[in-house]
Order: C-alpha cells, then structure tokens, then sequence
C-alpha cells in the first residue's frame, strides 16, 4: 500500500523544530539532524566530521524486552518554604510597607537582586495567606486611585500618554506614593505587588509558575501587572505558559495561550526556539506533561540530542504522549530504518526501536572519537588527544572510559609551564572531576598543590603547606621536594648577594637624602634677605654738638 504524502501542516512543524533544534544547539555545535525532518536513515559522523552511511539499517531489531525501559517523566514537586527564606521575605516584605519613604524605596530597588530560587515556595506560602486577608472591594480601589493619581500628574505635566502606559508602568511604585502605612487593606495590597515582583525577579520555570497562579487568585485586578511579568521574563516563562493551557481555570487557559502568542511561542515549533538549554529542556518536559500531540515530532527532532539533558527531557515527553503520538513514531521509525514497523508492534516498542536506533548511531560515533584519542594518547600526542576527549565528554560527561583520559590531561599540564598556572590548574581539575576515586587522583592533587603554591610564590605570597602536601601526596614528585628543601633560603632568607645589593642601595639612598637635605638649606639661606639694622635716633643737640645747659 502505497504511503500517503505528508500534509503542509506536517512539514511546517517538522521545518520549524528542525530549525529550532539547531538553533538551540549553537552553543555545542550542530546538532544532528531530526530523525522526522529527513527522507532517510539519519547519517552518522565520524570523530572528524566526515558523514557515514548509518549502518543502523542493516542491523535486526533487538527484543524490546531487551531494550532499557522507557523513561519516566518527573512529577512536580511543590517547593517547600525553608524557615530562612521565609525570614528573610518577611524582612523584605516588612520594608516595603515601611513608613519611612527613603525605606520602601530601597526596599522596592533591591527586589532585583535580593530575590532568590529558594523563596518561591516562601512566597507561595505568603500568597496564600494573602488570598485570605486582603479585601477584595478595598484593594482594587486603592490601586485603581494609585492610577488614576499618575495619569492626573501626567496631564497636569502636559505628557502624552503612551498606548502600552500600562504595560510599562510599575504599580508597586504608584501605590507607594500614596503610602498608607497605618491602612491593612494598603499594607496587604504592598505585599501582593511586592510578592509579584519577586517571582518575576527570580523567573525559574516554578516562579512563573507561582506567577500565572495568581491570575485565578486574583482575577483582573493583576491581569496587566501579570501580563508585563511575563514579558519582562520572555523565553523562561515559555515552559509554565504551555503547561497553563491545561489549567483548570479556563482564564488562566486563555492567558497562557496570549502571552504565548504575545512571545511568539504558540506552537511547538516555536516554543524550541530559544539558546538556553535549560529553558528548552522544561518546554519539552511541559509538551509531556500537557500531553500535546502535535508537539511528537519536535520532541523527536531533540531526542538524539548532543546535550544529556536535552535528550532525556525529549525522550520523557515522548513517552508521556504514549498512544496519541503511535502514528508520529511509526513514521519517524520509517524514516530511520527505510521501512515500516511490525503492524503488531505497540507505541511503546517503537518508542524503544527508535531510541535504540539514536543510542546506537550516537554510541558508535563517540567510540570512534575515544578511540582515536587513546590511540593519539599511545603515540604520546596528549594535546591532540585532549582536544577529542573534550569533544567526546562534552557530548557524554558520563562517557565510558573516562578514567583512562586522566592520564593524557595529567601529562598535558604537566607540558605546561608554570607561568601558565590557570590554564595548568584547569588541566589538572579536570582530571580530578573524571575519576575522583582513580589510581592516579593522589598524583593528581599532589600536583595541583604543586602548581598552587608556585602560583602564590609568584605572586609574594609563599605557602610551604601546599609543597608539603604536595611532597606526602606523592613521595616522587621531584619538583616538590626540591622547592620545599629550599624553601627556607629562597623565600624566608635571601640570599647573600641580594643582601649586599640591598644594604647598599639603602646606603646610596641615605646619602642621596642627606646630600638633598643639605643642598636644600643652603638654597633656602641664600634667598633669605638680610634683616635691617635698626639705629636709635640721635638726641637733639646744641651747636657744635654740645648740649646745653639745663635752665634754672
């Protein structure tokens, strides 16, 4: 039976998550392309770049019983409100209805960067709280005054108001120039605004999340201050807004779906289309969780990714599709292998068919790169040899093998002078990361406490410590022994010939000063005027200078 051709709205998805995929991979190089977006078996590539005919074709199909299992994807875990985070929003929270002016505005600056992860499920907490104790007649009139004072000094000032004012202004600010610190209604309505902006300023996937919550709690009165939330946050509100058009509120459900075509992020193809990997990792985890169907092929098109994580999320949203998605696999399980699936065969032993498929292309190629790097690592070529470890790990951190690369990165650091400490200590931790617990890890550390200690010696700041770690870590390591044996002379005693060259210039430089000082005075005493000698004035006199006689 002849198959049928592709519908446009297929291609359209296919083109899409095809280019979003490689966008999102810009980062780690090329990403392979999509088992769903090509005519035939996906091609591999060797540890040079040059492609291969898959030879995934020709091998039979395993068992799927012999295959992993299918992988499962996580369940949502609420956040727990540790009892420090619940302080320290509480601290915040209580400066902002603060009735010091200079306080709440301080307050207000540091939402930005005093917001962290670990409160969202404190601000859930409080949110809670709030949805009991604020007055719903009150507070929307008190913001709604807060308003209305803006645009009155704004038409008082002449200023023309823009379309999207509302979409820029922040009402937090307004209602805070018309502080009612003594008012709970003002009070409560600071606290909901201040709780908003802080899950804004953290903008994880669960923040959002707490975020477009609030949008049922509250009704309208937060819609457009929600709305500029979740455009200031962009692509990382992509993954809580897929989820949201599987609310239970359909108001919630008609806000996720604008704010994602808003964001232009409506449909699958888009909503891949970012550079964060983590960001794509919980869009394709949301496209499981909403069971989205036509989400199947761009979550194919990921599941052979270079990144871990990436492809596990790719492979959970495929599997938690399950059924609906039967057709979409037989056809990306056609595309692999140039024929069909078993008629008998269930969804989920395609799903395995076509993960197996992936592994085996992508195992093969990254034994072909550690191959050729232990072969360069025989021939003593250890820096050609970390260069396709590095292409290998960054593709796998959990490669096999890893522990045998230990030994080129070692001897690539030790290759490199010391001048060079960073490069050098970057080296040797790496080498620390693949096999913590490997035969080589104490020569290892003895010789990044080596390369410490002559990077502080360099930099005045000796530390025998390190030299005398290094020495028990490694008995042999020659270098350390002889910079801890003369330490003493080179670093705490000077040498004899440095010490005459510094008494003596201590020498000509006391002489110098005295020299200066001297020359100094004497200059000072030649432009010094002579003082005037003062004369008493003669007594007046008689003729010939006799004085007379004095009368009577």
């Amino acid at each position: 039976m002849r198959r049928a051709a592709p519908s446009a709205a297929f291609l359209l998805a296919v083109s899409l998550g095809t280019l979003a995929g490689e966008g999102a991979a810009a980062p780690e190089g090329a990403t392979r392309a999509s088992a769903s977006a090509s005519p035939g078996p996906a091609p591999t590539h060797t540890a040079g770049g040059d492609p291969e005919p898959g030879a995934e074709a020709d091998a039979p199909l395993p068992d799927p019983k012999s295959l992993p299992a299918l992988p499962a994807l996580e369940p949502l875990e609420k956040h727990v409100a540790s009892p420090e985070s619940v302080e320290e929003l509480g601290r915040l929270l209580g400066r902002l209805t603060s009735s010091d002016d200079k306080t709440r505005d301080a307050a207000r600056a540091a939402i930005a960067t005093a917001a962290q992860p670990g409160w969202v499920g404190a601000v859930r907490a409080r949110v809670q709280d709030l949805r009991e104790s604020v007055d719903r007649d009150r507070a929307p009139r008190i913001l709604e005054d807060a308003r209305k004072a803006v645009r009155e000094t704004r038409k008082k000032e002449k200023r023309k108001a823009a379309k999207d004012d509302d979409e820029q202004d922040d009402w937090l600010e307004f209602v805070h120039e018309r502080a009612k610190p003594d008012d709970r209604v003002w009070r409560d309505l600071v606290e909901l605004l201040g709780c908003v902006r802080i899950l804004g300023a953290i903008g994880t996937t669960p923040a959002v999340r707490e975020l477009i919550e609030l949008r049922s709690y509250f009704g309208d009165m937060l819609r457009v201050d929600l709305q500029r939330q979740v455009a200031l946050v962009g692509d990382e509100a992509v993954p809580a807004l897929i989820e949201a058009r599987k609310h239970d509120a359909q108001v919630v459900q008609r806000f996720a779906a604008l704010e994602l075509d808003k964001l232009g992020r409506a449909i699958p193809g888009e909503a891949v289309g970012t550079r964060d990997p983590q960001v794509l990792t919980d869009v394709l985890r949301a496209f499981g969780r909403t069971r989205d169907v036509d989400a199947v092929r761009v979550a194919l098109s990921f599941a052979n990714h270079d990144r871990r994580k990436v492809r596990d999320a790719a492979r959970e949203a495929v599997v938690a599709i399950g059924e609906p998605g039967r057709w979409q696999l037989r056809d990306a399980f056609e595309d692999l292998r140039g024929e069909k699936p078993p008629k008998s065969a269930a969804w989920s032993d395609v799903a395995k068919w076509i993960f197996w498929l992936y592994d085996r292309s992508r195992v093969a190629e990254a034994e072909r790169a550690v191959t050729a790097g232990f072969a360069l690592q025989k021939e003593g070529k250890h820096g050609e040899a970390v260069a396709r470890f590095d292409d290998v790990l960054a593709r796998d951190p959990f490669a096999p093998r890893r522990g045998e690369m230990v030994t080129s990165y070692l001897a690539l650091a030790r290759a490199t002078s010391l001048e060079q400490a960073e490069p050098r200590l970057a080296l040797l931790r790496k080498a620390l990361r693949l096999e913590p617990e490997s035969a080589q890890r104490t020569v290892v550390e003895a010789e990044i406490a080596f390369s410490e200690a002559k990077l502080l010696e360099a930099q005045g700041r000796p530390d025998v410590f390190l030299l005398r770690r290094a020495v028990e870590l490694d008995p042999s390591h020659a270098a350390a022994r002889e910079a801890l044996a003369t330490f003493e002379t080179r670093v705490v005693e000077p040498p004899a010939d440095r010490l005459r060259l510094a008494v003596a210039g201590s020498i000509g430089a006391f002489a110098i000063l005295v020299a200066g000082a001297i020359a100094l005075t004497g200059r000072r005493r030649k432009l010094t005027p002579p003082a005037e000698k003062t004369t008493k004035p003669p007594a007046p006199s008689g003729e010939g200078g006799i004085e007379p006689p004095p009368e009577g």
